[in-house]
């Protein structure tokens, strides 16, 4: 339950079955095991608080630098967009790449270094985590700095191009 004017929380279970049926604003979505509802419920409700503030928060951006407030849901989608963990490209290797260096405990220079002693160049280093194409003869260096196979790089790379092929 909201707290503010006794309105029912969008998200709700009923607590005495054993699997729980939910509901979304009154209708019946699912059911889940107990131990289970509260903490989904929990989770549901706080992902629409936060949609509703990052709407908020777009139509306040859109009036105040003048903006088409009509566009406040592209806007939105576009900050959901680039929020995401990206899945297949060249973003996703860099963020694969930051994340072995801090796996691995390294500062900027040393991982530079580290990656420079697997045939990865300073600067194509550079172009990957500037979002440009990574070529083929990266693929094996990338895989030796990231401990996964070359395969795997290339199906990250490529994304489902990938995936078709095999």
């Amino acid at each position: 339950m909201s707290l503010l004017r006794n309105e029912p929380s969008d998200w709700q279970f009923d607590p005495d079955a054993a699997y729980l049926p939910i509901y979304h604003k009154g209708s019946l979505v699912g059911f889940f095991k107990q131990e289970y509802t509260s903490e989904i419920i929990q989770f549901l409700n706080e992902e629409e608080v936060l949609k509703k503030a990052l709407k908020k928060a777009c139509g306040d951006l859109l009036k105040k630098t003048g903006g088409d407030t009509s566009k406040v849901n592209y806007l939105v989608q576009k900050y959901i967009k680039v929020s995401e963990r990206p899945k297949y490209g060249t973003r996703a290797i860099a963020l694969l790449l930051q994340e072995r260096q801090k796996e691995l405990d390294l500062n900027n220079q040393e991982f530079t270094k580290f990656c420079d002693t697997f045939k990865i160049s300073p600067t194509e280093l550079n172009s990957i985590y500037a979002g440009e194409a990574i070529d083929d003869n990266l693929l094996a260096p990338i895989s030796r700095v990231l401990g996964i196979s070359k395969e795997r790089v290339q199906e990250v790379r490529d994304g489902g191009e990938a995936q078709t092929g095999t």
